[in-house]
């Protein structure tokens, strides 16, 4: 019954998963991401500070199954403003995970990333994500503030904004 199910749950996925190997392929891709969590110093004396944002990431493909690179565009709301924070980013593939028959569903990756911020923040750091489907990614992150002496930990969704190359299905 549960293989079942299984089957069942990834039908969805078989439109626009089977051509589109290999994972990280050679081309441009662009996700909007949704980012939420908090900024602490670790000291009991000042209380965390929620953090969340919606950033622009758009990457390029550096070595075909193995490594994409970019910039991060990204708008924040935290200590009751709004901000905004700029920098590179390269992402490592770990793991594809393949369905038999279904192709690749997901593959796991690790980001790196280093920003600066509008209010004097140097953030370095990264994550480590889940691709669904080529579509969506899950993740968390944790970025060390070397300037203002914080940690900031925050988990994300975000959606691919380009066309998947090479997707000649027309239904996802």
């Amino acid at each position: 019954m549960r293989k079942l199910f299984l089957i069942i749950s990834l039908i969805p996925f078989s439109y626009g998963v089977s051509a589109q190997e290999p994972e990280f392929a050679k081309e441009f891709i662009m996700h909007l991401k949704l980012h939420g969590g908090m900024v602490t110093n670790f000291h009991g004396a000042a209380s965390d500070q929620y953090i969340g944002g919606i950033q622009l990431v758009p990457q390029t493909t550096l070595v075909t199954n193995k490594l994409r690179g970019g910039i991060i565009v990204d708008g924040f709301y935290t200590g009751k403003k709004f901000q905004a924070a700029f920098g590179p980013t390269v992402s490592l593939m770990l793991r594809s995970f393949h369905a038999g028959p279904l192709g690749t569903v997901a593959n796991l990756h690790l980001n790196f990333d280093y920003l600066i911020g509008t209010d004097k923040e140097r953030l370095i750091g990264g994550g480590i994500n889940i691709e669904a489907g080529k579509w969506i990614i899950i993740g968390l992150t944790a970025h060390r503030d070397y300037n203002l002496n914080t940690w900031w930990f925050q988990n994300s969704v975000a959606i691919r904004l380009t066309k998947v190359k090479g997707d000649k299905n027309i239904i996802h």
